[in-house]
């Protein structure tokens, strides 16, 4: 769904500094399963690149809400978390056939393939994003949950919520794993602004320095625990040993950089297998082939972590 470039200029031209600018391609950027990134050229007056973003009807982590999305990293933008300055934002679909904001593109490569990356500074991004004023940024709008375990609940639901559509909703060992995971939802812990996804590919790099944060899709108000849980399911999945999660390399070193130290990892692991479990499923609906993950590597990882919990 890539807009036709003289369909957008149209629209761009509207917008105050942009009145004679010239769209020279709009250009998909490859990987991620999130809202739709393109990277538009520009002549004329402004900057020469934009960023486009447009809402994805189906995937992975339906429902979108790309202007949802917007209004957190507009909020974020006098925060000390680096995120692109938001443009504009169309929450009509009648433009580009879907809802859609307007970025500034970071130029600027995500810790993949940066060359420099700190393992150090992207930790201690991950906790200033935990550790920002949510409610004074003006995020309360993402719902403020009663209690950390009922933000827990509440993702689990979402999870749920997309089983149907993946045609998974029947898998025994999937629904034994939310049984398990709504029975042994910690009471500890606390709220705090969530990315959802804190994969490598959304810190984009300087250097050493992570100089912006992107893809707030799944933002959300919940325990910071399960953001670090994602880190923790992926490492295993790409080889790392299977252990005590507690003493994981990033659950420790997040402690180290938050300042306190995490326990209870065991389950943020397993909850991150079993979404992973679900997104496989959603993978292979919509796109007819596996993730870069099988599903024998799921589904012995979830089955360890899971007899951890019961």
């Amino acid at each position: 769904m890539t807009p036709m470039p003289a369909t957008f200029e149209a629209w761009l031209n509207r917008l105050p500094g942009f009145h004679d600018a010239r769209v020279v391609s709009v250009t998909p950027v490859d990987g991620g399963a999130s809202n739709i990134t393109c990277r538009v050229e520009l002549l004329g007056s402004g900057p020469r690149v934009i960023c486009l973003r447009m809402e994805r009807e189906q995937g992975i982590f339906q429902p979108y809400d790309v202007i949802r999305e917007g209004r957190v990293i507009a909020a974020l933008a006098t925060s000390e978390v680096p995120v692109p300055a938001i443009i504009a934002s169309e929450p009509s679909p009648r433009p580009l056939g879907a809802p859609f904001i307007v970025m500034e593109w970071v130029d600027a490569p995500h810790m993949g393939v940066a060359p420099h990356p700190s393992f150090a500074n992207f930790t201690s991004a991950v906790a200033a994003i935990h550790n920002a004023d949510w409610r004074g940024l003006g995020l309360a709008f993402l719902g403020a949950p009663a209690s950390p375990q009922a933000g827990i609940l509440a993702e689990l639901d979402s999870i749920e919520a997309r089983m149907p559509a993946f045609a998974c909703e029947h898998d025994p060992l999937l629904r034994g794993a939310l049984a398990l995971l709504r029975e042994h939802a910690p009471a500890d812990g606390r709220l705090a602004l969530c990315q959802g996804d804190i994969n490598i590919f959304n810190y984009l790099f300087r250097g050493e320095d992570v100089v912006a944060v992107v893809d707030w899709e799944q933002a959300r108000i919940s325990d910071p625990r399960s953001d670090v849980g994602q880190l923790l399911a992926l490492s295993h999945l790409k080889g790392s040993p299977f252990g005590p999660a507690d003493s994981q390399p990033f659950a420790l070193a997040y402690g180290a950089a938050s300042g306190t130290p995490l326990s209870g990892m065991a389950y943020f692991r397993a909850r991150w297998l079993f979404e992973l479990g679900v997104i496989y499923h959603g993978w292979v609906r919509f796109n007819a082939s596996e993730p870069w993950y099988t599903l024998e590597q799921l589904t012995g990882l979830l089955q360890q972590s899971l007899a951890e919990l019961d």
